[in-house]
C-alpha cells in the first residue's frame, strides 16, 4: 500500500460522490493469492443494477482523469456482500474509517492487509 494509492483512491471517491455514484464503503484489500491490492466499492443493489453497468460508469469517471487508478484495481461488490458484512459493524461505528489493518482481524474476519476509507452513505 502506497501513499499514492491512498490519495488516488480518495480522489476517485470524491469524483464518484460528485457524479452521484452511490457506494456505502470503500476498502482497499490486499489479495495475497494475486499479490495485489484492490479497492472494493460496496454499492447498494449492485446485483440488481448489474456489475457491467456499474463498471461502465466507473470507466467513464476514470477516463476523465489521467492520474486515477486503473479499472483493474477496482472491484464492485453488493453492499450486502459477506465481505462488507464482515466489516459492517465497525464501519457503521466509524472507529475504523481511515485506518489500516495488517495481519489481523476485523469483526472476526481475517485480512492480511486492508485499509478502510469508511462509510459514505448511499
Amino acid at each position: 500500500m502506497t501513499e499514492n494509492m491512498l490519495k488516488s483512491g480518495e480522489k476517485l471517491l470524491q469524483l464518484l460522490r460528485q457524479r452521484r455514484f452511490s457506494f456505502r464503503a470503500a476498502i482497499w484489500i490486499y489479495l495475497s493469492e494475486a499479490q495485489e491490492w484492490r479497492l472494493f466499492l460496496a454499492v447498494p443493489r449492485a446485483r440488481a443494477l448489474g456489475t457491467k453497468k456499474l463498471y461502465t460508469r466507473l470507466q467513464n469517471v476514470l477516463a476523465q482523469e489521467s492520474d486515477l487508478l486503473p479499472l483493474s484495481a477496482l472491484a464492485v461488490v453488493d453492499a450486502k456482500d459477506p465481505l462488507i458484512y464482515a466489516m459492517g459493524p465497525g464501519i457503521k461505528v466509524g472507529d475504523v474509517a481511515g485506518r489500516r489493518f495488517s495481519s489481523g482481524t476485523l469483526n472476526g474476519r481475517y485480512f492480511e492487509d486492508a485499509y478502510v476509507y469508511g462509510s459514505h452513505g448511499a
